[in-house]
């Protein structure tokens, strides 16, 4: 063997090897990232529950039907929460929640658990009509609208509305005694 093929032999090796190492690291390395994010601490509302299940059971109270508590509502925010929000939506939607705790203390509602109905029903219309912080009353909206989606596209909400999914004759004005309950015509 001449002393250029042995150059041109180890040039292919090192090239060779260079490009395994490349092609290792860029299979590996988001692999170690990945990794690494498991073992930091989730964020989640565990601490929040209780003013969600509060506020749920505030929206949409149970009467003879179950209300947004008792179809696992809170559940479905928190895994909305966890599944879906971004790390700055989390942070956003948290520290709302928290300003809500805040506005409805100065309120005189020290706990949506235990706090009188009519207190939290007057706290959350100054919330509803933008009494509250900016970040407190993008809270309520945001969660208010997660309340009433998760309530209505649960089994429970089959209970509330009656649904048919082709409608027989057409009946303008219809008294509600009549009905029974209020009707929905098409899919949320």
């Amino acid at each position: 063997m001449t002393q250029h093929s042995q150059i041109e032999t180890l040039s292919r090796r090192s090239a060779l090897k260079g490009f395994v190492t490349i092609a290792g690291a860029a299979v590996t390395l988001p692999a170690l990232g990945s990794l690494a994010a498991c073992s930091s601490a989730p964020t989640s509302l565990e601490g929040l529950m209780p003013l969600v299940r509060g506020i749920a059971d505030r929206i949409i109270p149970q009467t003879d039907t179950p209300g947004a508590v008792g179809a696992g509502v809170p559940d479905y925010v928190a895994a909305v929460f966890d599944a879906h929000f971004t790390a700055d939506q989390q942070s956003d939607f948290a520290g709302g929640l928290e300003a809500i705790a805040a506005f409805a203390k100065d309120e005189g509602v020290t706990s949506f658990e235990s706090a009188d109905a009519d207190k939290m029903d007057a706290a959350l219309a100054k919330l509803a009509a933008g009494e509250g912080s900016g970040s407190a009353n993008a809270a309520w909206s945001e969660l208010r609208d997660l309340v009433i989606f998760g309530f209505y596209t649960s089994e429970e909400a089959t209970q509330e509305l009656s649904y048919e999914e082709i409608p027989g004759r057409y009946e303008a004005c219809l008294p509600l005694s009549e009905v029974g309950r209020a009707w929905l015509d098409r899919g949320v």
